[in-house]
Order: C-alpha cells, then structure tokens, then sequence
C-alpha cells in the first residue's frame, strides 16, 4: 500500500531556508551576468550558460521530452527563448496516489545582443538540449590611421 509521508515542520524549514539561499545565490551570480534578463529566481528548468571566446553555450535540463515538444527561437531584440511543452496523459479513469511530474509549457528566456543568429546550432540527446550561440565580430571602438 502507498503512503505519502506525514508532513514534518523541522524538514521542511531547513529545505525552505536552503531554497531561499540557493535563490539568492543564484540573483548575485546572474546580476553582472551578459546574459543578464534571466526569466526569474526559481526556474521552471535547470540551464548552464557558457560564455567561450567565440560563441555562448546553453545546456537545459529537459529529460522526458520529445524533440518536437520543444523550441527554440531567437528574435531581433537579441532574446533567445527555449520552449517546452508537456501535455497529460489523457486517461479519465486515473487514480493518482501521488502526482509529482509538472504537464504544460516551461520556458525560459534570455537577452544576448551580440549573436550571429546565422549560425545558431541546436541539440538535443539524453534530456539535455545544447544551443550554441556564436558571437558576432568584435566591433573596433577605435580606428588608427598610418600617417604616409
């Protein structure tokens, strides 16, 4: 027989309190970021950004969905939007003793200006989606002319 575990004060505090750490480590961590305009504190999927020399690398958590459950987009105003969505399992009769898998659509977004959108590569295998993002030549703030 399934039986949840009774709800316990103590545990759940300390989760809290370690949430709420994590959540400020993460708005320290992303407010001198390029990659700045992230979609919020507590995302709805777990993403590492790489910022290489030449190109910006995304890596998303995103296990148990198909490839054509999910999109990826980058727009003019340099915002780069990955998109998933799941949908539940239409069965009318079910039953649930405990219903912990998230159904709908998950997003997260990101500003990046500097992008040759040209050139974008996407992946995906093993639940993780790889987006590479190369960047646009560096633009010369400063010219020297030769004196002939």
């Amino acid at each position: 027989m399934f039986r949840p575990l009774p709800f316990n004060l103590k545990e759940n505090a300390e989760k809290g309190q370690e949430m709420l750490s994590k959540a400020l480590d993460t708005v320290m961590e992303h407010s001198f970021n390029p990659l700045d305009k992230v979609g919020g504190v507590l995302f709805p999927f777990r993403v590492d950004v790489i910022d290489a020399e030449t190109q910006y690398e995304i890596f998303a958590e995103l296990p148990g969905f198909s490839k054509d459950a999910i999109e990826v987009s980058y727009s003019e105003d340099g915002r780069l939007k990955i998109k998933a969505e799941r949908s539940a399992a239409d069965v009318p009769e079910t039953r649930y003793l405990c219903h912990e898998r998230r159904t709908g659509a998950f997003e997260r977004s990101f500003l990046i200006d500097d992008v040759n959108d040209a050139d974008v590569s996407v992946s995906y295998e093993a639940g993780i989606l790889h987006v590479i993002l190369p960047k646009l030549a560096e633009k010369q703030s400063r010219r020297i002319f030769t004196i002939q």
